[in-house]
């Protein structure tokens, strides 16, 4: 008689509440580098989102900034994002660009029609943040009419620029000039990837 034995099933690992101090060391650390790097630098966040408790989260977010081996981990894991997503310098002040020098005379033909998506130039394109078309119905019946309204929303021109001044490192020359004590030189890039990720969904479409 041939008795079976039944093969237990591998757990996955469940994810860590806010709050709750588990998990070894590593896996802490680990979770407050990836929430760190996510949040755009919000070091207490990041502790309480690796379990740290939001009363010790102060204290957890400034011991780890001062440990060398957590920061090298920060950086490392950068420089992997980088390499990955090809964010190189002269790619993100390619991008600035083309939201500084965006021309909305060129969304347009000659006729005064909103260009299709596809038609649009590669600056002109990835100057957009979003693109939303809004179906309504005009009247009943036989004689409601489809109207469409097409929305197009660009990036920020004075955003762009100063990010580029920053990396450019334009403030540090005029100490005078609001900004010049900034030392992060691109705060907001996150929002501009998050933008552009969301029109690419929209050019898929």
């Amino acid at each position: 008689m041939t008795t079976k034995t039944a093969k237990s099933k591998a757990k996955p690992p469940q994810k860590r509440k806010p709050g709750t101090n588990g998990g070894s060391k590593q896996e802490r650390i680990d979770a407050f580098v990836e929430s760190f790097l996510a949040n755009g630098g919000n070091a207490r966040q990041a502790a309480i989102d690796a379990g740290y408790s939001p009363k010790s989260a102060d204290v957890a977010a400034w011991r780890l900034q001062k440990d060398a081996m957590v920061l090298q981990q920060i950086e490392n894991r950068r420089a992997d994002l980088r390499q990955k997503l090809e964010l190189t310098t002269e790619g993100v002040l390619k991008n600035l660009a083309q939201a500084v020098y965006f021309d909305p005379r060129k969304l347009y033909n000659a006729d005064g029609t909103l260009k299709p998506i596809p038609e649009l130039d590669d600056d002109t394109a990835m100057a957009l943040a979003g693109f939303e078309v809004v179906e309504s119905v005009d009247g009943k019946g036989e004689d409601a009419v489809r109207i469409l309204t097409k929305k197009v929303k660009w990036l920020d021109k004075n955003q762009a620029r100063d990010q580029a001044n920053k990396i450019l490192g334009n403030y540090e020359k005029d100490n005078k000039q609001p900004g010049a004590a900034l030392a992060a030189a691109v705060d907001k890039m996150a929002s501009l990837t998050a933008a552009r990720a969301k029109f690419a969904q929209v050019l898929k479409k």
